[in-house]
């Protein structure tokens, strides 16, 4: 025992000697330590209270990380970088978080995924470097970096980085110098316990060499690779406890996710495939064969106002079957006649992500081809591209964006933009606040309508207006708190006191008639307006109403659970002009269509793209995740998925295949 500890202290004291020999590396560390502890003193000192000690001996231990040499006991080195492995990722993923958040709203199980893909930049760097200090050192460098970047784009714009901004990096660049670079507490203290990261990082490694401990590195790095290849894309993690992106309001993804979860995700989602033999020759050719083929049914001389409504979760719940009320609520809708068509839209989503049916009747574009879980509002809309606003801008239109809530909602203040509207009225810049109703705590849509009546009414004189609007009254929850004089009699087959607590029911059919009077007292003023005015209506998705309403509406309905699933995800659309005018019987259609299908009825002219959007409802009227599995070496959808990923993923799209102008 005598002679252990003897053999030990030696080793202490030519361990301590070697260090204190390297006299530049015991200036460096010292220097090191005290410039830490000026800045943070600076920025975090508060009294001596316990920050005051912890970010002491962070900079304390970073400078003499620098000074003391690595470790030669191997089974000294092996446990220091176990240390290592356990302590520095879960900080690491703390202060990640904290300059721009609190922890209070990440979801517990988004920890796991984040702790993987700091320890994935690990192995990586380890594959690359072939040295342990490098993998920690270098990885510590690296998130940093990305933690600096994030943070300033929080600061800068309220939202934080995807994997989108990567694609806009020479856009950022140019912009900088407008921007003032500030450091808050948070920040530093971030700061401070990477450079701690750093330094131990770079002091730990493995003091082993030649080809086995190569080979050994290699394999190792490659299993870390592959297991997290095996958690993100087959163990299920991710979907069992619904990780997904979170883009509703800016900033959100990350609260929810944290930053490097929501970075992968965005990356995930972002992505579609580029189609078997794109090329922008045959784009071309398929734009002049759309132009050949295409004769529009609609003839005028006139170039209406477009009014394109799409109303918050309107829908019609008599689509999923039997439902009494003891009084209609949607009579108006049922009894419009005249110049009209109506229908069903089919959209992909139920009860939320209402920017995505928006997406696709503004764009033309389809979710079918992008992933079940993206946003192409906050990951593909990133660039000016075609939409309907720039389509009818080119025409001589005057174009408007409106909505009742704050203009950060699905980043529409930056898509609109993008979309080349040229005025985006949100809800602080209404002009009819003496028409501000609200039902339950959300602007109605008598306010709404009335307020698209105000911007009509002062438009551009001599231009016809393109107002896009997006209402929110029938915004979900679901539970009173307005008049309900319509009351449920029978869901499905089953008497309503059988059926459960439908009070979100109830309030859901009040609400669809609320909206109903509304949109009459809308059209019967623009009946009076002699300048031509076509409308568009239609429902972003239905309402999620509850296991119970569901149950008994489709109680011995012999419908199959594919079947039920799919009228969850119908909604109505109209199409009404003030004037004498004959238009298609359209049917049912994918909210993808509407769009091109409301250009066709006011007549004015549709570029190559919308040519071929009308010509391909002909043959495929639903466009859905279903009809892309099925039909995949269909030509026509191959067609459509490529122009598709020309308009949304190509910077330098073919702009003579979505504008009608040379």
């Amino acid at each position: 025992m005598q002679l252990l500890i003897k053999k030990t202290l030696q080793e202490m004291r030519a361990y301590l000697a070697d260090a204190l020999s390297k006299k530049w590396r015991i200036i460096v560390g010292c220097l090191v330590s005290v410039i830490l502890f000026v800045l943070s003193c600076h920025y975090l000192f508060e009294g001596f209270n316990k920050r005051f000690f912890v970010y002491s001996a962070l900079c304390l231990l970073t400078g003499a990380f620098l000074i003391l040499p690595r470790l030669k006991r191997w089974y000294l080195a092996f446990s220091v970088v176990a240390v290592y492995l356990i302590f520095v990722p879960r900080k690491m993923f703390i202060h990640i978080e904290l300059p721009c958040h609190d922890l209070k709203h990440l979801l517990p199980v988004a920890e796991l995924p984040n702790l993987f893909i700091i320890l994935l930049v690990y192995a990586v760097l380890l594959l690359l470097f072939q040295r342990v200090k490098y993998a920690f050192a270098g990885g510590g460098i690296v998130l940093l970096c990305l933690t600096l970047i994030n943070y300033y784009c929080f600061l800068f714009r309220g939202d934080g980085l995807s994997f989108p901004d990567l694609t806009a990096v020479g856009t950022a660049v140019s912009v900088l110098g407008n921007y003032r670079l500030t450091m808050n507490s948070e920040l530093w203290y971030t700061i401070l316990y990477f450079c701690f990261f750093i330094s131990f990082g770079f002091w730990c490694d493995i003091p082993f060499k030649g080809k086995w401990y190569h080979l050994s590195v290699t394999a190792v790095s490659l299993c870390g690779i592959l297991l997290f290849y095996y958690f993100w894309n087959m163990s299920g993690y991710l979907e069992r406890n619904y990780l997904q992106g979170h883009y509703w309001v800016a900033g959100e993804n990350q609260q929810m996710n944290g930053f490097l979860l929501g970075f992968g995700l965005s990356m995930k989602e972002m992505k579609m495939e580029k189609p078997s033999g794109y090329s922008k020759e045959q784009l071309l050719e398929v734009g002049r064969n759309a132009a050949d083929s295409y004769r529009s049914p609609v003839s005028t001389d006139t170039k209406p106002s477009i009014i394109f409504i799409m109303n918050e979760a309107w829908s019609d719940l008599r689509v999923l079957g039997n439902l009494e009320t003891t009084e209609p609520f949607m009579p108006f809708f049922d009894s419009l006649e005249g110049s009209v068509v109506k229908g069903n839209a089919f959209v992909k989503v139920l009860g939320g992500k209402t920017a995505n049916s928006e997406f696709e009747a503004l764009m033309g574009d389809s979710l079918a081809f992008l992933s079940p879980t993206a946003i192409p509002y906050s990951l593909q809309v990133n660039h000016d591209m075609y939409s309907m606003a720039r389509v009818l801008k080119d025409q001589g239109y005057q174009t408007m964006a409106m909505h009742p809530s704050e203009a950060a909602a699905w980043n529409r203040g930056k898509v609109y933009e993008y979309f080349g509207f040229d005025e985006y009225i949100d809800v602080t810049k209404f002009q009819t606040p003496y028409l501000y109703p609200y039902e339950r705590v959300f602007l109605s849509d008598e306010c709404n309508f009335n307020e698209i009546i105000w911007q009509f009414e002062h438009k551009e004189e001599g231009s016809p207006l393109f107002l896009f609007d997006v209402t929110i009254q029938n915004h979900a929850e679901y539970y009173g708190g307005i008049d309900m004089p319509i009351s449920i009699l029978t869901v499905g087959a089953t008497p309503a006191e059988e059926a459960g607590d439908l009070l979100n029911v109830a309030t859901y059919v009040n609400l669809m008639k609320i909206t109903d009077d509304a949109f009459a007292d809308m059209i019967s003023y623009f009946e009076t307006v002699e300048e031509p005015v076509i409308l568009c209506m239609f429902g972003d998705h239905q309402p999620s109403l509850g296991d119970s309403f569901y149950n008994a509406m489709y109680a011995d309905s012999g419908l199959t659970q594919e079947e039920q699933a799919g009228r969850k995800y119908i909604t109505p659309y109209v199409i009404w002009a003030n004037y004498d005018a004959t238009f298609p019987d359209y049917g049912d259609m994918s909210a993808n269509y509407l769009g091109a299908a409301l250009l066709e009825c006011a007549g004015v002219e549709l570029p190559p793209y919308y040519q071929y959007l009308m010509q391909l409802h002909e043959q495929y009227p639903v466009i859905s995740y279903q009809t892309v599995t099925d039909n995949e070496n269909d030509e026509s959808i191959r067609y459509y998925q490529m122009l598709q990923y020309n308009h949304l993923m190509e910077r330098d799209y073919l702009r003579e295949l979505f504008s009608v102008t040379p």
